[in-house]
């Protein structure tokens, strides 16, 4: 394949961005980063041992080690990525421009707009380096699709990317679950079209079905193994680093914040354990005195899911920690001197208080739930304001009628197929993401680019009015 010399201009666009970033910033320590650097059970390893790593080449200047390879990390991906898009799609050297903007906005709308203000390249978190690992698992995703094979090269390159990405950060789980859709999609394309292929006389829609079968059980085992693994891997880390043969632990903690969030103090009636009831309604009461309850949320969706993030991390770490913390030293003898089993201690707490209280909470749960989403559809291609949530509405709905158009016009279209997984991810890291803490920015700004990439490329398929996409010429 030869190579284009124009993309060193974008390489050059990336280093100088990077650069500056690297060069007037220092290492952001967040609260994050305590747990991930001393490899805490509540954290996945991935990032824990990119630390550990570091700080063996270098123990004092481990941290201005890691930025620069979480900014040198951004100058690979972004340019690899921009290439990937141009030789994809033989984009001229304006549109080139505009998606290496598109592909720094990220970088510039988080320490603007978002609450952290962070500099995701110079944070040590797992952000510093997901968000450049990001893109180039997404891409191999795109070549998985557009190989045509559901269980081929390309397709096992993507699950083991996202195996990577699932072991720096749990929410990254759900690209499972889209390679898995797009996996068996494949197979039942490949199946209807071998059908079509048939001259023998046999019953084309038995064929189709048997096919389409083996297609979907080959990536359903692939899809359990990989789950399989990466619970392995994460118990296997957690022992050798802790003599702990456990899973990630705080999960469950930051899910019950939602349950406590929307429940009321007679809910508590059905906790059949009386310990654990009483345990329930300490928390309760002293999270309703403070109003860090639904009740107490403004009028309004954008509103409301606001309020419910506020409310979020307090009702995690002090409204249920500190009195669970209590509750297990006094039930099980696990105080802070053994810190990483009263984490895990806490969590089935948490586990066992939600198990019972959720069958009374589920429809406010859900009437929560919707609202936190519709919170995280918005910040994933805009900001949280109500001009820009009837903004995000129109995007979203303009993506949707842009990809039927092209389909109709061409059922291969690759900006169609581009976008309609982009959608499928954006639904799939929401939809996971708020059931187990806030939709915050930093959380959802994966996918922006992505978006208005898959975006652009429709609108300019449409105006070309291509047959065969528009991969055929350069736009």
């Amino acid at each position: 394949m030869r190579f284009d010399r124009r993309n060193l201009i974008f390489f050059g666009i990336f280093a100088l961005f990077f650069g500056v970033l690297l060069g007037t910033g220092e290492p952001i320590y967040v609260n994050d980063t305590f747990q991930y650097e001393n490899q805490m059970v509540m954290r996945e390893p991935g990032y824990a041992l990119l630390i550990q790593f570091l700080r063996f080449v270098s123990p004092a200047d481990h941290y201005g080690l890691i930025i620069i390879v979480q900014n040198i990390l951004a100058i690979f991906a972004n340019t690899v990525f921009i290439a990937f898009l141009r030789r994809r799609f033989c984009l001229n050297m304006p549109v080139s421009f505009l998606f290496t903007a598109i592909l720094l906005a990220p970088h510039i709308m988080t320490p603007v707009f978002a609450s952290t203000h962070l500099v995701l390249t110079n944070s040590l978190m797992t952000e510093g380096i997901l968000i450049s690992l990001y893109p180039l698992s997404f891409m191999s995703l795109l070549d998985m699709m557009w190989s045509q094979k559901a269980v081929g090269r390309e397709s096992i390159r993507t699950i083991g990317l996202f195996f990577l990405l699932s072991l720096i950060r749990g929410q990254m789980m759900v690209l499972f679950i889209v390679w898995f859709l797009v996996a068996y999609c494949l197979a039942v394309k490949n199946a209807l079209k071998k059908t079509t292929e048939t001259k023998d006389g046999r019953d084309t829609f038995v064929l189709a079905e048997n096919i389409g079968k083996q297609g979907f059980v080959a990536a359903l085992a692939i899809l359990i193994l990989v789950f399989a693994a990466r619970v392995v891997a994460i118990r296997v880390y957690n022992y050798c680093e802790q003599g702990l043969f456990v899973d990630t632990a705080s999960g469950k903690a930051m899910s019950f914040a939602n349950v406590l969030y929307v429940a009321d103090r007679a809910d508590g009636e059905v906790i059949q354990e009386e310990a654990l009831r009483e345990l329930f309604y300490e928390m309760y009461d002293a999270a309703d005195a403070d109003q860090m309850n639904y009740k107490y949320a403004p009028s309004g969706m954008l509103q409301k899911a606001a309020y419910h993030e506020k409310c979020h991390d307090e009702l995690n770490f002090t409204y249920f920690g500190e009195p669970a913390k209590r509750y297990v030293w006094e039930t099980k003898g696990i105080d802070a001197t053994q810190y990483q089993e009263l984490m895990i201690a806490v969590d089935e707490v948490a586990e066992q208080l939600s198990k019972e209280l959720m069958p009374q909470v589920a429809l406010r749960y859900v009437r929560n739930y919707i609202v936190v989403i519709i919170l995280g559809f918005i910040r994933t291609v805009a900001y949280e304001r109500p001009i820009l949530a009837w903004y995000a509405l129109f995007a979203y709905a303009a993506a949707i009628i842009l990809m039927v158009l092209l389909w109709k016009k061409n059922a291969g279209s690759k900006t169609a197929s581009f976008m309609a997984v982009v959608l499928l991810t954006i639904a799939g890291n929401v939809c996971a993401t708020a059931l187990m803490i806030q939709c915050i920015s930093r959380y959802m700004i994966y996918n922006l680019p992505l978006f208005y990439i898959a975006g652009f490329l429709m609108i300019m398929e449409l105006w070309n009015g291509e047959k065969d996409g528009i991969s055929g010429n350069k736009i």
